[in-house]
């Protein structure tokens, strides 16, 4: 090495090329991490450390200096949202599980929030509660939906075949009543030639319903009837009104609508031709007796049902279309 080279650590030539240090003027044998003895104001190599081997250990950042805050490092916080919205739909579906199809609907939802809360690991508390409320819910609206759509349905069915069944064909129409068919027999008790006598007591498979004092006020009232509303006048061609006031008294605990013997008593002929009643709009004097509304246990009231029936036809009988009833 040439004198003027700077000191350092080299390859020694004469060393098979190891690494040694070079002072400017001569080598020295010394290992190549250790220098032996380096010439005065010669620069000292850096120590062959991993870098940062001696520094202090980097810490996360703390908020600290503020009321309010810890020292402790800071965690983002958990997602609740789905939870809070599971809880709050369980409770709405079980304060509207009684309203059928509305209800329902709510449970669904809350149940959809309460897995998917569950699902996604959101405070589990929260989740599980809102999904048991929407679950009894669920099951709470749907007995609440088909018990209302059973009774919507039904009903119409039954009727249906309760007064038109097929097992046996209604006898044919007299011929002065095209169109309306007898249904009481022609003997025996209430038989058109032996009426039961009023008044007439109705009665379900649950008790007796109500009782009626039933008489005819007016057998030819068209004209009375076309006074009230000039809508009376439709279809009465070779057909005449009959007025018939009926007091009704209710026999039930629970009640029951006035409308009902409009609908179970019509009039009759010794024929056996029966007539329900016509439906008619009143004028502000007259009380219809389907507009009485409902009737409590022990409660009377009174008003006129009409019933369209021949010019012709006399006699008239009272019928539940089972048995036959005198005035």
């Amino acid at each position: 090495m040439s004198e003027t080279t700077p000191a350092g650590w080299y390859p020694a030539p004469h060393a098979g090329n190891e690494l040694r240090y070079w002072d400017g003027s001569a080598w020295h044998a010394a290992p190549a991490y250790l220098p032996a003895s380096p010439a005065p104001g010669a620069p000292v190599p850096p120590p062959a450390v991993p870098p940062y081997a001696n520094s202090a250990p980097v810490t996360p950042p703390v908020y600290s200096g503020y009321p309010g805050y810890s020292t402790a490092p800071y965690a983002p916080p958990k997602q609740q949202g789905l939870a809070i919205a599971a809880l709050s739909i369980g409770i709405a579906a079980m304060i509207f599980a009684w309203i059928p199809f509305f209800g329902l609907l709510v449970a669904i939802t809350g149940s959809v929030f309460g897995i998917m809360a569950l699902v996604r690991r959101q405070p589990k508390g929260l989740s599980v509660t809102g999904t048991v409320l929407s679950g009894l819910a669920l099951v709470w609206s749907a007995l609440v939906t088909f018990s209302i759509a059973a009774l919507i349905w039904f009903p119409a069915t039954s009727s249906s075949e309760d007064d038109y069944g097929t097992a046996d064909p209604l006898p044919e129409a007299s011929p002065s009543a095209p169109g309306i068919q007898p249904y009481a027999p022609e003997s025996g008790p209430g038989s058109v030639g032996d009426p039961l006598p009023l008044p007439y007591v109705s009665a379900s498979s649950i008790g007796e319903e109500y009782s009626a004092d039933i008489r005819i006020v007016n057998d030819d009232a068209t004209n009375e009837v076309l006074s009230w509303n000039s809508y009376n006048g439709a279809a009465i061609d070779g057909q005449r009104y009959v007025l018939v006031e009926m007091t009704v008294t209710g026999l039930d605990p629970y009640g029951v609508s006035a409308t009902f013997p409009t609908y179970d008593l019509a009039l009759a002929t010794p024929d056996g031709a029966v007539y329900p009643n016509a439906f008619v709009v009143g004028d502000d004097d007259t009380t219809l007796l389907r507009d009485a509304g409902m009737i409590d246990e022990g409660e009377k009231v009174t008003g006129l049902v009409a019933y369209l029936v021949p010019e012709d036809a006399t006699d008239l009988l009272l019928t539940d279309y089972a048995n036959y009833y005198a005035f």
